[in-house]
């Protein structure tokens, strides 16, 4: 076999073990009975900590967690064959002042393991601070999707991850995150009606802790990662989607202690009991590999404290979380949490940066970040993507077409991971996977984590189906600087559009918090051209529209405001040939959401977005009007025009990315310059490789 070909080899041998895993390996387990401590009244408040000797010899300080029964116990990752060995247990008071114990054991002193766990663990990678490594040195790239909690309609809770597991398997799918829920029975101190009364504060559930057991199983099993999130916004807000008047830890509840949803980030006994429990979460699944992080707090910006100025109290919980977990994570599990904004203190102490998306145009935004790619110091990957603010039908929405082309967008972006579709539920219950699992399937074969310097970009298809031009903003809500944009007629897709904002604010009020009142296109135009702002959405308080042709009013419009649709929703106007600036504005009194600016210049149908560099080129190409059509009309053909592309044998991929397959190769012989790709007919998308040979 030729050396060239081995990386790929290592790269397919390695997705088959993680597919490939028998039943889940088992945590090394010793139980034992600690005698009492007359000052610590909740068991699950001990700190106790139990050595371990490996095979190997090596002395693991292990946090034991109360294992219900009166009995404690420690997890160590069996890592090697061979005999784990019980050493001693010590006892320490705040993270301080350890006191040895004498126990007694319910187990076995020594254990003996046959099979060694097979999934690697996920790191930084070493080598490019801004991407995943597995243990084994291979890159990792998370595909997947969220299966936050069970739906409404199952039965139950561990029976639905028992079906989606498996299927994420079989479609090569490696990621999954799941929330501690309440509303789910997946919270260790916060239960649904139908579990019974929650625990006391500072104690937890064991028949929830059952629950992850198994959950942690599965993924070992399968070989698909979870991102586990600890705490969600619901729980400490009285805006969106609020559950703190149920809260047992609310004061205004039997056994609660605080007085508002900001004193969780402050309270001190509220940071003693949330340690514990991670503490507890740590000793008890710490030595899964299958935990990609720990996510301290899902979308914590709608928090009642980050809403009200307090955001300083926000990172010094996140920082004083993340130094605690990894104080007690012996195994180094990355620790994360999910906020909107990059730049916000939270992050200072973080693994990796975890934005949302739900953007007016998730193909155009999914391609990059608030901030720059090139200044971030950490892997950033959208958490969660989805198409709520997408101006599509409901009845599109619901049929899944809108749900994977956005991964595709991401995958030829300016980051080197992809973003992961928030409806999970959805993509599983249609037999989407497949769909999902051909982005893995494809970034995988094609080694395209191994590749450098990869640079985000896009060209025209030369086809003879046009549509006129959409320029679609990226951003629904964004806190930005009134952003401007160079926009080319020729069906290419400019990288910042990704930024520009679909809403635009009226009020002095959300102009000072930083939301954007204006958007300015510049254009050169070849004749005098009609154009057309296409808006969406508007505030109950009504605004208004004027747009300015180099500084110039052409068209302007005031909307009451209300329920439903903006009437009318179109703005027409005139631009004149040659170069110009057109400016979009709202004067107020409140938002405007722009769905898009229209020319009646004709594009072609087909649009490509990809990432390259001198010897890798990667391409995604859909069709404009066919990409989300429930029921599409004849596909289109065209050339694809890549422009500045080096001299030599250039081996040449198409890809079926429904199925996940490659189409048979060809070799181009190119002389250098424009590279003229024949593209095969096209319903809605396909990719693209092209390789550069010796």
């Amino acid at each position: 076999m030729p050396l060239r070909n081995r990386p790929l080899l290592l790269l397919i041998v390695a997705v088959a073990l993680c597919r490939a895993h028998p039943v889940g390996a088992k945590p090394v387990e010793f139980e034992f009975v600690a005698p009492d401590n007359a000052a610590v009244q909740n068991p699950y408040a001990r700190e106790l900590w139990a050595e371990v000797v490996t095979p190997g010899g090596q002395k693991l300080a292990l946090p034991a967690y109360y294992a219900d029964g009166g009995l404690y116990a420690v997890h160590a990752r069996p890592e090697e064959v061979g005999t784990y060995k019980f050493g001693s247990v010590s006892e320490s008071t705040l993270g301080a002042r350890r006191t040895d114990l004498v126990v007694s054991m319910a187990s076995p002193r020594e254990v003996q393991v046959a099979a060694r766990t097979r999934l690697p663990s996920i790191l930084i990678n070493p080598k490019d601070p801004r991407q995943f490594s597995r243990s084994d040195g291979l890159p990792f790239i998370p595909v997947g999707a969220n299966l936050a909690w069970a739906p409404d309609e199952s039965p139950d809770t561990v029976a639905y991850y028992e079906n989606a597991f498996p299927a994420f398997s079989k479609a090569n799918l490696n990621w999954m995150r799941i929330w501690t829920a309440h509303w789910d029975g997946l919270n260790l101190d916060w239960l649904p009606p139908r579990m019974g009364p929650s625990p006391k504060p500072g104690m937890l559930s064991e028949e929830v802790a059952r629950r992850w057991d198994r959950i942690f199983e599965l993924a070992e099993e399968n070989g698909v990662y979870v991102q586990m999130v600890l705490q969600y916004h619901g729980q400490y807000t009285t805006y969106n989607d609020s559950n703190w008047s149920k809260n047992p830890w609310n004061a205004a509840n039997p056994g609660g202690f605080l007085k508002s949803p900001e004193d969780f980030f402050t309270d001190a006994n509220a940071q003693l009991m949330t340690v514990l429990k991670y503490r507890y979460i740590i000793a008890r699944w710490g030595w899964s590999p299958a935990i990609i992080a720990w996510e301290l707090f899902n979308e914590v910006h709608w928090t009642n404290s980050f809403r009200n100025g307090h955001e300083a109290d926000v990172a010094r919980w996140h920082s004083a979380m993340a130094t605690a977990i990894r104080q007690l994570d012996t195994y180094g599990h990355l620790v994360t949490t999910s906020t909107e904004n990059l730049r916000s203190p939270i992050y200072e102490k973080l693994d990796y940066y975890q934005p949302h998306l739900y953007a007016s145009d998730s193909i155009t935004a999914a391609r990059t970040f608030a901030l720059p790619y090139s200044t971030l110091d950490r892997p950033a990957f959208y958490g969660e993507e989805g198409d709520d603010h997408e101006a599509l039908s409901e009845q599109v929405k619901k049929s899944g077409v809108s749900l994977v082309p956005p991964i595709w967008a991401s995958a030829m972006g300016q980051g080197s991971l992809v973003a992961e579709p928030w409806d999970g539920w959805q993509i599983l219950a249609q037999n989407r996977l497949g769909e999902l699992g051909a982005v893995f399937r494809f970034l995988a074969i094609n080694r395209v984590a191994m590749q450098q310097g990869l640079v985000a970009f896009s060209d025209p298809v030369d086809c003879a189906d046009k549509v006129a031009l959409r320029m679609t903003a990226g951003e629904a809500w964004q806190r930005m600087d009134p952003a401007t944009v160079d926009y080319p007629l020729d069906g290419s897709i400019p990288l910042e559009a990704a930024n520009l904002p679909a809403t635009l604010v009226g009020s002095d009020a959300s102009r000072a918090d930083g939301f954007p009142d204006r958007v300015t296109y510049r254009l050169d135009l070849p004749k005098e051209t009609s154009a057309k702002v296409i808006v969406g959405s508007m505030a109950a308080g009504g605004g208004g529209i004027d747009v300015r042709v180099d500084g110039n009013l052409v068209a302007s419009h005031r909307w009451a405001g209300g329920t439903g649709a903006p009437d009318p929703g179109i703005l027409e106007f005139l631009i004149p040939a040659g170069p110009h600036s057109v400016l979009l504005q709202n004067p107020g009194p409140d938002w405007i959401g722009v769905s898009a600016v229209e020319l009646a210049t004709p594009v072609p149908v087909l649009a490509m977005i990809g990432r390259r560099n001198d010897h890798f080129i990667e391409g995604w190409v859909w069709h404009r009007q066919n990409i989300y059509a429930e029921a599409p009309s004849t596909p289109s053909s065209g050339v694809v025009l890549l422009r500045d592309v080096p001299a030599g044998s250039w081996k040449v991929t198409w890809w079926n990315t429904e199925k996940g397959v490659p189409l048979a190769p060809s070799t181009v012989a190119h002389p250098g310059g424009t590279l003229k790709l024949q593209a095969p007919q096209i319903l809605r998308h396909a990719a693209f490789v092209l390789t550069r040979g010796p």
